[in-house]
């Protein structure tokens, strides 16, 4: 969908001005920031389906101050960096997190109650986020942030101890970085909260069937598995814990539990701001099994917009609405499957980068007896140059003879080395994504760049992210709250002006020197 369309779409529900503006200081009645994250929110799902909403996206679109022009401006569009960039201002290569796999796992610090779950911190995140300025501005700041993924929670607010949580075995839980035991409150909230109840429920349409243009069945979804409504949770407890995100319910119980967490917390009810940070995540497992053109995710987006006006009315009941300022935005998008593109006749496939880095690190290990020095992620080759040299393989040799390799790869338009991408042209928007994305002491290989309609994919069965095109770059950007002026905006705006923004609207000052700036719209 263009973005003149998107903006027509819009338009048919937020009966206001461009650009109109409410004049007036930046509010200092502001006791809660609410920062949602919605996980594979692409920008153009809230124009798609805009007739259907009644809840929480309804009332964002017509109150709030809507950015459908935001973007993840970086080049591996996956949750860790995505997440890294919200409330720090800074792109992934100034923050420290490049890619998931180099994101929290941290053994240091394991998983409360769950010793099959990988530990998690935030050591590799570097500077600082809004956390820290509200709390160097006011030291009695309280916050709460919880996902069902650890990096969600966990990068959205840096490396602050305190209430941070996410979804490990039957319940939420934390890592020993944050604290040596749970809560009374997420202890009690855990108990009540069990999967056991939704064990063997059925997922069913929210609508009648007449509503929803996609197709029910589609051979590619869910590894050819699970292609029709309904779906069926299982009815064992345990696996029923495992797949749980994947189903809808995972968002209400997280929001529920955001309720909670701010009761018991007092959030809110200081006479200065806290933060609540949100990461609704069920709609990335939803997306990747069914993918952006399916009925599960159009009926998922349903339920969520429902369970947000009843989670924002709620709210309201601890906090006056007047006094929350809240945002919401997505870490990243998602490209069609590849199959679906094909049927409608259009470009796309799978990039198999990962069956070229496998054939490397065999010739690798023949010299070094390691058969995964070298590792792969969204059209990025990266791994230990360090253990390289000391087998005698020059990792910029490697790097050269890879790149020509994966340029000749069906899909990929692009491809660099570290010794190429800087004399990438400064107008080649993927170059520049690749720039945001990389630590400057990052040692990788080879990034590259993806045709539009093709993922870095190996196997088959699910759809994903992780491009540099807009179906994976283009999020959704809205605030609302007090001196907002709400209204639909065609600015290009980043994820990275989200922090700079609310720290000009809260009044703080950001610690240390910034990629985002304050969104001029919001202070018209």
């Amino acid at each position: 969908m263009t973005r003149t369309r998107l903006l027509l779409l819009l338009a048919l529900v937020i009966p206001v001005t461009l650009g109109s503006s409410v004049p007036g200081p930046p509010p200092s009645g502001v006791s809660l920031v609410v920062v949602l994250t919605v996980d594979q929110l692409r920008a153009d799902y809230l124009s798609r389906w805009h007739g259907q909403w009644q809840g929480g996206f309804r009332g964002l679109l017509t109150g709030g101050a809507v950015f459908p022009n935001g973007l993840q401006d970086h080049a591996v569009t996956e949750t860790a960096p995505g997440h890294s960039t919200i409330l720090s201002g800074r792109d992934p290569a100034h923050t420290g997190i490049p890619a998931n796999a180099v994101g929290v796992a941290d053994s240091a610090f394991p998983v409360l109650g769950d010793s099959a779950a990988p530990g998690a911190s935030p050591n590799r995140f570097v500077g600082t986020t809004l956390l820290d300025w509200m709390r160097r501005s006011d030291s009695t700041t309280r916050f709460l942030s919880l996902s069902v993924k650890d990096r969600s929670a966990i990068l959205t607010i840096g490396k602050s101890r305190g209430p941070v949580f996410w979804h490990a075995g039957p319940g939420f839980t934390t890592s020993r970085y944050y604290a040596d035991s749970l809560p009374d409150w997420l202890t009690a909230w855990n108990a009540r909260s069990t999967v056991e109840r939704l064990a063997g429920g059925q997922w069913s349409l929210l609508l009648a069937d007449s509503a929803y243009p996609e197709l029910d069945a589609e051979p590619f979804e869910d590894r050819g598995e699970a292609t029709t409504f309904p779906h069926w949770l299982p009815r064992n407890p345990s696996e029923a814990a495992r797949l749980l995100p994947s189903y809808p319910w995972m968002d209400s119980l997280t929001l529920d539990l955001a309720l909670e967490g701010t009761r018991a917390l007092g959030l809110g009810r200081r006479p200065g701001p806290d933060l609540l940070a949100i990461g609704l995540s069920t709609t990335d497992y939803i997306g990747h099994l069914w993918g952006p053109d399916s009925r599960e995710i159009h009926d998922h987006l349903l339920r969520l917009d429902r369970w947000l006006g009843w989670f924002l009315d709620s709210l309201a009941t601890m906090v006056p609405r007047e006094r929350i300022l809240l945002v919401l935005t997505a870490d990243h998008g998602v490209v069609s499957f590849p199959e679906f593109e094909k049927e409608r006749g259009r470009p796309g496939g799978r990039i198999r980068l990962g069956a070229l880095v496998a054939e490397v690190n065999q010739a690798i290990a023949r010299r070094s007896g390691d058969p995964a020095i070298l590792q792969q992620t969204s059209g990025l080759i990266y791994g230990d140059t360090a253990r390289l040299r000391a087998i005698g393989v020059s990792p910029e040799s490697l790097a050269t003879t890879l790149a020509p390799r994966v340029w000749k790869l069906p899909g990929v338009v692009n491809a660099w080395t570290p010794g190429t991408l800087g004399g990438a042209s400064p107008r080649d928007v993927h170059a520049v994504r690749w720039w945001r994305t990389l630590p400057r002491k990052f040692a990788w290989l080879v990034c590259a760049v993806a045709k539009p309609g093709y993922i870095w994919s190996d196997g088959s069965g699910s759809t994903d992210h992780g491009t540099t095109n807009p179906d994976d770059v283009d999020v959704p950007i809205i605030f609302m709250g007090p001196a907002v002026p709400p209204g639909l905006y065609p600015d290009t705006v980043r994820t990275t002006d989200i922090a700079p923004t609310l720290a000009r609207l809260l009044r703080v000052r950001p610690e240390a020197k910034l990629d985002g700036r304050p969104i001029k719209a919001i202070f018209k």
